[in-house]
């Protein structure tokens, strides 16, 4: 069974990183990244995830807020 998995961070380099280790990870699938929590809520209200990686501190919205 793989986790359908998101990726959700502001900073351009981290977001490559979690991207990349995911797909080096057998039980996880990549649905997503998003450089902006507003566009993940957006896709989370079509789509269902079984995990979601985000960073705590963004502009917008803080990982604790979208949490």
């Amino acid at each position: 069974m793989q986790l359908k998995t998101i990726a959700i961070d502001d900073e351009p380099l981290a977001l490559s990183l979690l991207s990349d280790y995911i797909s080096k990870t057998p039980f996880l699938e990549m649905a997503g990244t998003f450089d902006n929590p507003l566009d993940a809520i957006d896709f989370l209200s079509k789509e269902s995830v079984d995990l979601i990686l985000i960073d705590i501190q963004m502009p917008d919205l803080t990982g604790t807020e979208f949490v």
